[in-house]
This record gives C-alpha cells, sequence and structure tokens, in this order.
C-alpha cells in the first residue's frame, strides 16, 4: 500500500513537472517575435514600361534584319537576340518580381 501511494506520488510529480515543461516552453513559443517582412528592393515595373521593353525590341529586331544583307552579320545578329531574348523574357514577365 505505502508502496503504491508513493508511485502515484512520483507519477503525480513527474505529470506536474511535464506541465510545467509544456506551459514553459508554450509560453517561450508565443514570445519569440515573428520575423520583419523582407521589403522590396525595386517596385513593380508598370505596364506601360513594360509594353514599351517589348514593342522596342521587337522594333529593334525589324530594323537590324531589314538594314543587315548578308548572311554573317544576320546570323550575328541573331545570336545575339537569342542570348538576350530570355533577360526580356524574365524582365517583362518574371513572376517572382511582383510585389504586394
Amino acid at each position: 500500500e505505502a508502496v503504491r501511494a508513493q508511485e502515484r506520488a512520483t507519477a503525480d510529480r513527474d505529470r506536474a513537472r511535464r506541465q510545467a515543461r509544456r506551459r514553459r516552453v508554450l509560453k517561450f513559443k508565443t514570445a519569440v517575435p515573428t520575423p520583419p517582412r523582407r521589403q522590396p528592393r525595386f517596385g513593380r515595373l508598370p505596364v506601360r514600361a513594360k509594353l514599351g521593353l517589348a514593342l522596342g525590341w521587337l522594333l529593334a529586331q525589324f530594323v537590324a534584319w531589314q538594314l543587315v544583307s548578308h548572311p554573317g552579320p544576320r546570323l550575328g545578329i541573331a545570336i545575339v537576340s537569342l542570348f538576350a531574348l530570355p533577360l526580356v523574357v524574365v524582365v517583362l514577365f518574371n513572376p517572382a518580381r511582383r510585389y504586394r
């Protein structure tokens, strides 16, 4: 009988200790502030600027292809255009640059 009472007292003490620890942990978790949101470095590019970039790109391509008649420079223009096109696409349509 005394052994059971001692076991019960030990179990109650352990339970109280666990509950107290749980309360301390929860109190600490709620006290930790959330980190501030990172401020965007640049704002959203306006639609008018996007259209200007796209139309300027197309106009530059058209003029370059009309002015150059030899195949060598045309190939060079095509290669430069091909490598520069991803930059234009990222500037115009990158969803990661959309800010609140």
